[in-house]
């Protein structure tokens, strides 16, 4: 599984930001073509509990499916343009939580 090095430093953004989540990739699918499908899983760290689900094509990183937190995908047809609005989620959410605390 090659992921671009773009996708690499976007997943790594993503859980710098939210401390509290890890990830892994994993296959699901591979056609006899070869075309394979691939999961990007997030997992909460201490209670290894699910926290987002991406599955994606792995020839054009087309986004089949979404499911992170309370995000309400926005049509995003493209990983890197998934995981780019997943960091401003991320970022909304942690500044309207340290907002609260002033």
């Amino acid at each position: 599984m090659d992921l671009s090095v773009t996708t690499l430093n976007l997943l790594t953004k993503l859980c710098n930001i939210r401390k509290r989540i890890r990830w892994q990739i994993r296959c699901n699918y591979v056609s006899p073509e070869g075309n394979a499908i691939f999961n990007i899983l997030f997992y909460e760290n201490y209670s290894n509990k699910l926290y987002g689900d991406i599955a994606f094509r792995q020839s054009d990183e087309a986004v089949l499916y979404c499911n992170f937190a309370d995000f309400t995908e926005a049509n995003t047809t493209n990983l890197t343009d998934l995981l780019l609005d997943l960091i401003n989620y991320e970022k909304s959410l942690l500044y309207k939580e340290t907002k609260n605390y002033d």
